[in-house]
């Protein structure tokens, strides 16, 4: 356990290594640390990659030299907020981290993916904890140390073997249980909603609470085994315009039918609907 995050860095410094912030994409430290730095200092760990359309939101990673950036300081000060975490590096290339973290953050078969929130202190913290330490070089890559905040204390774990690796099968960080789950999924669909269907969320707020409503949505998908991010999605929006306009389809399984079936159906349905 260390006392302050000030500690690891001034020994990651005297080591001879180089510090990083991995930053959440909502953070509002983003602007002002990437403001003074130039491209090889920050960048997005969604650009370039196969989810690049949300680059402008997403996570990004920082070279970070000076403790006493405002920014900096303020993040540290306000660990709770969940905005991320630091690591070390050998030397000041980001791109090695990137490419590392940009190959583990989409998991699930193709068309049926979803994002491993790796920038999430929360879920690098669950991972250290449950992931044997003679797998976490497969899990920190070229980082040699991270320090992060995990239930209420700043922690900081040492890379045995930092360097490039392949991504194991199975990937032992992805069968951890997360007690936060069902709310960290929530707040992340009210937050694209509010940035994709702003004026439906808004007309919704008038007459019912966006939580309670969607939380009514998820038990759906469960209740029928839609756990794509493409059906949560297709769901959550159309039951979004459903709730502030008329309904216009059966959403309810047909007797047997199993949930591939169900989704099709009503997709088509919704689809013929909106070429009627």
């Amino acid at each position: 356990m260390l006392r302050t995050p000030g500690q690891w860095m001034t020994q990651q410094q005297q080591a001879g290594r180089r510090l990083c912030l991995i930053l959440e994409g909502n953070s509002n430290a983003r602007q002002p640390l990437m403001a003074p730095r130039n491209l090889g200092q920050c960048c997005s760990l969604y650009g370039g990659s196969a989810v690049a359309a949300l680059a402008a939101d997403g996570p990004v990673i920082l070279l970070v030299e000076q403790f006493d950036e405002p920014a900096l300081v303020g993040l540290l000060e306000h660990p709770e907020m969940n905005w991320g975490w630091l690591g070390s590096l050998p030397d000041a290339d980001l791109g090695d981290v990137i490419e590392h973290w940009q190959a583990r953050m989409l998991v699930g078969p193709p068309g049926n993916q979803a994002l491993y929130r790796f920038h999430d202190n929360r879920t690098l913290g669950r991972a250290l904890t449950s992931v044997p330490v003679a797998q976490w070089p497969a899990y920190l890559g070229p980082l040699i140390s991270v320090c992060y905040w995990h239930e209420e204390q700043w922690c900081c774990a040492n890379n045995p073997a930092p360097g490039k690796y392949p991504i194991p099968d199975p990937a032992p960080w992805l069968n951890i249980p997360n007690p936060q789950a069902s709310a960290i999924l929530q707040a992340n669909i009210l937050r694209y909603l509010l940035a994709e269907h702003s004026e439906s969320l808004a007309a919704l707020v008038e007459f019912q609470d966006p939580g309670g409503w969607l939380a009514q949505v998820l038990d759906e998908a469960r209740s029928w085994q839609w756990y794509g991010a493409l059906q949560l999605e297709f769901l959550v929006v159309r039951r979004l315009a459903e709730a502030t306009g008329p309904r216009v389809i059966q959403w309810q399984p047909l007797k047997g039918e199993a949930p591939e079936e169900h989704f099709r159906r009503v997709a088509e349905q919704w689809r013929t609907l909106g070429q009627a």
